[in-house]
């Protein structure tokens, strides 16, 4: 199936950036620990949360609908208008935000970070351009995803993640900025990423056009998706700002860590699938047994995930301790609560296919709704009780509740049928054997036998739930390979190259 091998292929090559940025995260975690206190990290956190809550809003729906609208012709005008419309759209909307929030960026520091934090309105001003081009660069690093330059992204990718970690050494450690000088960092890097992506584009598009009905189409398909962008990212973030109200800085600090790790290895699972799965499903959706191959996708899926985040979640007990300060110890326990709120979270990429397909971006809204209503309900009860416990918990009712009414609305648009007893059973399986080894195990053996523990039961599911499946595709790959160099081992005719062709298309 060629969509699948094109989901493999782009996937693994931005897996490998990924690995690169988080092996890059894990290595400096002790050095940004020691040098900014929990209550800094409180208030990055704070400015983190309306930066992406902003970037969401003005771009989250967009990088869909021109995705969506990429594929409704082949042409390379009606491409061009599309991703110059959708940018031009972009970059409007953000400047009309961005200036009030100039305007009033004391105002928005007194009452987001409290008027004991010194130089709010110039950290808010820093946070504003750095987010206007943060919101440029999502358009643009969708143009590579739909081209399928993962190989470009990557290595675009990284250069920002160096010189990022450079600046902000040097700024932190050299130049004793503390926040300021984090801010200023990501602004830099931000600032230059966004300009080589706008090279790369400019230089592969055609000239600068827009087109007015193309943009009405795109708003149409993106309103809904603002929505629900809007209300995904504030049952992300927004734990951090009633924490803020319940609870000291130094509180906020400490989640915002076990948040920021959590988020970190599920975007480390998560985002090399879904760079390339939101062009995927428009591929898949093109083959007759389509239907049979989404189910199959999310049995894949959801275990894959769930390995990945069960190795994640025992293999930071171990680690996590050498590399952070006792400051930061309480949010090593809330780690693995994080990641099974995210694991729920991820159900939602899966369920909500049949709306992309058919363009009703509306039925996803039910889910954002009834996600945002129970985070701020979970966290207003949790909060006050348990603290950062609290939160973590939220999140997971959040995520649960979110998932499946995207889930009950969207199958009244294309009925997938998913494989509910191969993924209640493993998921079943996967969570008792994190029980099983946290508390039964890992008190009586020392960190170096817990790590080899925590890798051993990954690879008996992996094999458990891959073994036949995994190998099945394995010998796909390897018979398409072999085809394609029979193919082009000696000169064809027409007619023999026409065969060859007809045999492969068979064979996907």
């Amino acid at each position: 199936m060629k969509p699948v091998r094109d989901l493999l292929k782009h996937s693994s090559v931005y897996m490998i950036g990924q690995i690169l940025t988080r092996m890059a995260s894990v290595l400096l975690l002790p050095f940004y620990t020691h040098v900014l206190t929990p209550a800094d990290y409180g208030v990055t956190a704070i400015l983190d949360l309306l930066a992406a809550l902003l970037a969401t809003f003005i771009a989250g729906g967009m990088i869909s609908a021109v995705t969506r609208h990429h594929f409704d012709g082949d042409d390379t005008v009606h491409q061009d208008r599309v991703w110059w419309t959708g940018l031009s759209m972009v970059g409007v909307v953000c400047t009309i935000i961005a200036i009030p929030m100039l305007l009033g960026r004391q105002t928005l520091a007194d009452l987001t970070l409290g008027k004991d934090v010194a130089n709010g309105a110039w950290f808010y001003t820093l946070t504003i351009f750095t987010m206007w081009f943060t919101v440029v660069g999502m358009i643009l690093d969708a143009y590579l995803r739909v081209m399928k330059w993962s190989g470009v992204f990557v290595a675009i990718s990284l250069g920002r993640l160096i010189l990022n970690v450079s600046l902000n050494v040097w700024l932190l450690v050299s130049m004793k900025m503390g926040v300021e000088g984090l801010l200023i960092g990501n602004l830099a890097a931000t600032v230059l990423h966004t300009a080589v992506l706008m090279a790369v584009f400019i230089k592969s598009r055609g000239g600068f056009k827009t087109d007015s009905e193309v943009g009405r189409q795109m708003i149409r398909f993106a309103s809904p998706l603002v929505i629900t962008a809007l209300a995904s990212m504030m049952m992300h973030e927004a734990d951090r700002y009633f924490l803020r109200i319940w609870e000291s800085m130094e509180e906020v600090g400490i989640y915002s860590l076990a948040h920021k790790i959590g988020f970190a290895i599920n975007t480390l699972c998560l985002l090399p699938f879904i760079s390339i799965w939101h062009v995927a499903i428009y591929d898949i959706e093109r083959m007759p047994d389509s239907n049979q191959v989404f189910g199959k996708m999310f049995g894949w899926f959801t275990a894959g995930l769930g390995i990945l985040l069960l190795g994640a979640a025992l293999v930071v007990y171990p680690i996590l301790p050498m590399l952070t300060p006792n400051a930061y110890a309480e949010s090593i326990e809330l780690i693995s609560v994080v990641l099974l709120g995210f694991y729920a979270f991820g159900l939602s990429f899966m369920f909500e296919v049949p709306s992309m397909l058919s363009k009703r971006t509306r039925l996803m809204l039910p889910g954002s709704i009834a996600g945002l209503v129970v985070n701020v309900c979970a966290n207003m009860l949790l909060i006050p009780l348990i603290g950062s416990w609290g939160a973590a918990w939220a999140g997971i009712l959040t995520y649960v509740v979110y998932s499946f009414t995207i889930l009950y609305y969207c199958r009244k648009a294309i009925k997938i049928d998913y494989p509910w007893t191969q993924f209640a059973a493993s998921t079943t399986a996967l969570i008792a054997t994190y029980v099983g080894v946290r508390y039964a195990c890992f008190p009586y053996i020392n960190a170096a036998w817990q790590i080899f523990l925590s890798v051993a039961v990954c690879a008996f599911w992996a094999v458990v739930l891959f073994g036949r499946e995994g190998l099945e595709l394995l010998m796909e790959r390897l018979r398409h390979t072999q085809q394609m160099k029979a193919a082009n081992a000696k000169p064809a005719s027409a007619e023999s190259e026409t065969a060859i062709a007809d045999e492969l298309v068979g064979a996907s």
